[in-house]
């Protein structure tokens, strides 16, 4: 035993050098493949879809690049853009106008496009949509604009070819940055519900990057199958629809999930510094982004209108594509199947080796802890590592993360292969080895039980691990091929992370590797004093060089910029004007300087939380009109209170908003007789509920509560922009910085008693 251990410890030692050379070509093939294929011109045939052709298309619905909020007279102005092209193409589609609120409180006349196009077959239609809707901040050239454009151009490529068996329905939604509000009023109202059987949502989360297919709705495993057998160049995975699941984050998506239609969600998250900012333009939109956007989109719908519709079989699917150019995928069900032939393969091949004394029972268990004990080693070691860089990283995304990225994936190599180093003194090649599939196999059956869509992850390289180690038993070839499979599976979804949660992103990136580098530890068992030691102290001391770099590196750049919102306040109760500054602290010197805030952060208002601090200075009165919320109708009965109130913003803002307090017990509300669902609420003493279109004459708010005593409300108009006086603090802000989400406002407040 000790003759062989010591002959596989050569051909080891040999084999883990050769298996982080794997691994960093696998690393560099999952970068190179994450690009989009290459933009379209309009030279290609009409029967194609061109990112030139529809980002002239992109050009012209932006106009002059103004921010187009939902009821702004910029949205309108969009929607008419809309609605003439889809004319010109040859469509007759129809405006849906309705009031609708979201469970969160959000309130807002929307206004949806429909268009059909007809199919060779009566029945159920694929619905296609994006919303056309930004948020205040910017002009959401990529969300959404680009899905909007992409749709026009397949409207034009169905136009002009053959009908498809079923129909196609072209949906423009409004609303959504605003709680999705015109998929609700969609499927709440539109009489063209009834016609949709498939859905596919076009999304961006940034501004380039490939189109991922990253949520799936309803019964998917009919659904990816049809996208698996028609789309070119599929970036889909069951591991971020699974996720998903779990995230606060919603798409127009969400709504049609509620009602388990079977949908697919695209979407691209490159550049996310530009998300919902001045810099989602249209020059920061990426043509190739688009052209990808618009190539899966053509090919799921088709694919899903040339199926049966009517008949969609239940069940769900575990996928993932290889190399972007063919999707496996099987029923969830299958997962459990796999996981006991995994651990059966793995298990026989660790009989095979004892039977033939070339490993200890006590190895295997070793082997088995590898990848725990890894695990809790690069906790330390990445928490530390995160809060060194949180200075570096005061937003989730900076203008030049790779040397961050470097010392993540440094730092969780370099403590898997200490760990491997103190747990495998005594121990040799192929005891660690079957521990360690073991392990992975015993994963892969539980997510097989409770996350399938997870599973293959630990399936396919415990399979590939069971075959050679009965194959190659007590070669490296047995450890080095199963880590190279788990490296191609892991590796396109890790480099995802960082544009999905920025920091925190890569700091999940490092825990995960953990799994990945853990599987080198068979080779590091036998690897001699280079493998042993040497690889361990340079990961080590790469990593620390990539930190210092990191932290060096200024954090944001005009191309990827800071945000940095301004408000101004007044509170027309006592006439005090201030302006409030948000965004990562420590704000920039001269801006501050210009505006006079002070060093100390403060809540700048009652209802919100302890944590919302942002700095505040006095400004000019705005001598505006505050708003008002009076009492129309005011009755007792059963011990509730009953009362209509209006509320109106004199100065003539869109946006009306009402805080009540926890303790007046609020059972019920509508405003303008649509009932707002329960929800969340906002967290702590208050709740809020927002009209996002409130008309000049005002909204009717009809309340139940549930307690009868006098209470103090608060009621805020918002108007989007500063006034004259904000002149030289919008110039005193840098290049590299812009406003965020609902941008630069003006806010007016008061104190109703109720």
């Amino acid at each position: 035993m000790a003759n062989s251990n010591v002959d596989v410890g050569a051909r080891a030692g040999r084999g883990l050098v050769f298996a982080l050379i794997l691994l960093a070509l696998a690393l560099l093939l999952a970068v190179v493949q994450l690009r989009p294929p290459a933009a379209k011109g309009k030279e290609v045939p009409l029967a194609e879809f061109s990112a030139a052709r529809a980002r002239e298309v992109l050009g012209g619905l932006l106009g002059d690049g103004a921010p187009h909020p939902v009821g702004s007279p910029a949205n309108a102005r969009v929607r008419e853009r809309i609605v003439a092209h889809l004319r010109w193409l040859g469509y007759s589609p129809e405006v849906q106008e309705s009031f609708s609120c979201s469970p969160g409180g959000n309130c807002a006349r929307v206004a949806n496009v429909l268009a059909r196009l007809p199919g060779r077959e009566p029945g159920k239609s694929v619905l296609l949509m994006s919303h056309y809707d930004s948020v205040p901040a910017g002009p959401g050239a990529s969300d959404d604009m680009t899905g909007v454009a992409a749709i026009l151009e397949i409207a034009r490529v169905l136009k002009a070819g053959p009908p498809p068996r079923h129909g196609v329905l072209l949906l423009f939604s409004d609303g959504e940055e605003a709680a999705l509000l015109g998929s609700r009023a969609f499927v709440a109202s539109s009489p063209a519900m009834q016609e949709v059987g498939a859905v596919v949502n076009l999304e961006a989360r940034g501004s380039s990057g490939p189109s991922l297919m990253f949520e799936t709705s309803g019964p998917d495993a009919w659904t990816v199958s049809r996208f698996a057998s028609g789309v070119p160049r599929p970036f889909a995975t069951s591991l971020s629809s699974t996720i998903y699941r779990y995230m606060a984050n919603d798409t127009d998506l969400t709504v049609f999930k509620g009602r388990r239609v079977p949908g697919l969600n695209f979407a691209f998250i490159g550049e996310p510094s530009h998300y919902h900012t001045a810099a989602d333009s249209f020059a920061n939109a990426s043509a190739d982004s688009l052209q990808h956007h618009g190539d899966n989109a053509l090919a799921a719908v088709r694919a899903l209108a040339d199926g049966d519709l009517a008949r969609v079989p239940r069940g769900q699917a575990v996928y993932f594509d290889v190399f972007h150019l063919a999707v496996v995928r099987w029923r969830a069900g299958v997962s459990l199947l796999l996981g006991i032939l995994a651990l059966g393969l793995t298990l026989a091949a660790a009989v095979m080796a004892r039977r033939r004394g070339l490993l200890t029972w006590d190895s295997v268990v070793l082997g088995m802890l590898a990848t725990p004990a890894a695990l809790f080693l690069n906790l330390v070691a990445s928490f530390g590592l995160q809060a060194l860089l949180a200075r570096a990283f005061p937003l989730p995304w900076v203008a030049r993360p790779l040397p961050a990225m470097a010392a993540f994936w440094l730092i969780s190599l370099a403590m898997t292969l200490w760990t491997a180093v103190l747990l495998t003194r005594r121990n040799g090649f192929l005891g660690v080895w079957a521990g360690l599939w073991i392990f992975w196999a015993l994963l892969g059956l539980l997510l097989g039980l409770v996350l399938p869509g997870v599973s293959y992850l630990f399936l396919v390289p415990a399979l590939v691990a069971g075959v050679a180690g009965l194959a190659a038993i007590g070669r490296p070839l047995s450890a080095i091929l199963p880590s190279l499979v788990a490296a191609l599976l892991w590796f396109p979804v890790l480099i995802l992370l960082y544009g999905s949660l920025g920091l925190t992103g890569l700091l999940a990136t490092a825990l995960l590797l953990v799994i990945i580098y853990a599987t080198l530890t068979p080779l590091v068992a036998v690897a001699g004093p280079f493998g042993r030691r040497w690889l361990p102290l340079a990961a080590t001391a790469a990593a620390l060089v990539f930190a210092v770099v990191a932290m060096l590196t200024p954090p944001f750049s005009p191309q990827s910029p800071r945000t940095l919102t301004v408000q101004l306040h007044e509170d027309a109760d006592s006439g005090t004007t201030r302006w409030l500054a948000r965004g990562p602290r420590p704000l920039p010197a001269a801006f501050v300087k210009a505006g006079g805030f002070s060093p100390k952060p403060e809540v700048p208002f009652p209802w919100l939380p302890p944590t919302a601090r942002v700095l505040v200075a006095p400004a000019a009165k705005l001598n505006a009109a505050g708003p008002e919320l009076t009492v129309v109708e005011n009755s007792v009965t059963g011990g509730k209170r009953r009362l209509r109130l209006r509320l109106t913003s004199p100065r003539g803002a869109p946006v009306g908003m009402i805080y009540v307090p926890v303790a007046a017990k609020l059972e019920s509300i509508a405003i303008d007789g649509k009932s707002i669902p329960e929800g969340k609420g906002m967290p702590g003493d208050w709740r809020s509920y927002t009209n996002l279109t409130l008309p000049p004459q005002g909204s009717q708010v009809d309340v139940v509560l549930g307690s009868t005593q006098p209470m103090d409300w608060y009621v805020l108009d918002r108007s989007y922009g500063l006034p004259p006086s904000g002149a030289a603090l919008l110039a005193a802000r840098p290049k590299d910085a812009v406003p965020f989400q609902d941008g630069d406002v003006t806010v007016v407040t008061r104190k109703v008693r109720i």
